[in-house]
């Protein structure tokens, strides 16, 4: 008499059980440790899949920032050691003068050639 049975009912149920656990840790958080982390400034990436993609919109506004503090640098060198009036006589892409996140145009002095983003919890880039 043959014993192998195969899968029981009880056996889909538990592996059915143990992804719904992992499907909730990956959308909502694990919520280990007690609280929730703190959310972000802004309110946005409140999930796991979320936050990742803040982030990485985050690292893109810090190198648009980068690339157009080197573009001005340039402007500078080329023009008597003055900068720009503005930031598009860098001749950059328009996309390279807003932050990402929040759309917000970047801060720019001309007098000190300083460019920042006005973009809740991007003051420190």
């Amino acid at each position: 008499m043959n014993m192998n049975r195969g899968n029981t009912l009880v056996g889909l149920l538990v592996t059915i059980a143990l992804m719904a656990v992992l499907a909730v840790a990956l959308f909502k958080g694990s919520g280990m440790f007690g609280a929730e982390k703190a959310s972000r400034p802004d309110g946005h990436g409140t999930t796991v899949l979320g936050s990742a993609e803040w982030a990485a919109k985050d690292t893109v506004c810090r190198s648009n920032l980068g690339q157009v503090r080197a573009a001005l640098q340039l402007a500078e060198s080329a023009n008597e050691e003055k900068y720009p009036e503005t930031l598009q006589e860098t001749k950059l892409p328009k996309e390279f003068y807003k932050c990402p996140v929040g759309k917000e145009s970047y801060l720019y002095d001309p007098a000190t050639g300083k460019v920042s983003c006005p973009h809740p919890g991007h003051e420190k880039y």
